[in-house]
């Protein structure tokens, strides 16, 4: 597990994000993807699986995986190659080059906005490699303010990476996107080129 603080920028202003809301359509039946279950309509971001924000990674959009038996057969091959990678309900469709791979933004969606608010701080981003990419990293020691003993955030230890690029194969991203009223996640499916 490879874990990654990159710098990213709000690609949606609160005055955008705020005239998006007031024009998307109240949701009538469970936003996609339908067949996840843990969806409530008055906590949507409650079963934390990327619903309430929307991402790019190296400018190209982070997609739902729509279809139950496209989930369900890339559930089965991640189970294979990584048993660290959770539900990924979430994919980038086209390859995306491996300069610019690392290049993760993230701002809330219509649904979103008012449950984890706009970006507090830059998101949290982990790498899995799953054909054995070797990436560069060094161990840390981290605080995190989420888990508090005594009123103390908890220290874990944890690998960043070292490098500015992505090796060619195939990867799950773990995107935490930080608001400021909540959080939320996205595992995401890519596949990095040259």
């Amino acid at each position: 597990m490879k874990r990654l603080h990159h710098a990213a920028r709000r690609a949606l202003t609160l005055v955008a994000a705020l005239a998006a809301l007031a024009v998307a359509p109240a949701f009538a039946q469970v936003p996609a993807p339908s067949y996840a279950s843990g969806y409530f309509d008055r906590a949507p971001c409650v079963d934390r699986i990327g619903r309430c924000f929307d991402a790019t990674i190296g400018s190209k959009p982070v997609q739902v995986i729509a279809d139950k038996a496209e989930y369900t057969k890339l559930k089965a091959l991640l189970k294979e190659l990584n048993d660290n990678v959770r539900e990924v309900y979430w994919i980038v469709r086209e390859p995306v080059g491996g300069k610019v791979a690392l290049d993760v933004l993230t701002r809330p969606n219509a649904m979103g906005l008012p449950h984890v608010g706009e970006e507090k701080e830059q998101p949290d981003v982990t790498v899995y490699a799953l054909d054995g990419q070797d990436l560069e990293s060094e161990s840390e020691l981290v605080a995190q303010q989420s888990v508090r003993v005594n009123g103390q955030p908890v220290v874990t230890q944890q690998e960043t990476l070292t490098q500015d690029f992505l090796p060619p194969g195939r990867y799950a991203f773990a995107i935490k996107y930080l608001g400021r009223k909540n959080w939320d996640r996205k595992w995401v499916f890519l596949t990095v080129v040259k």
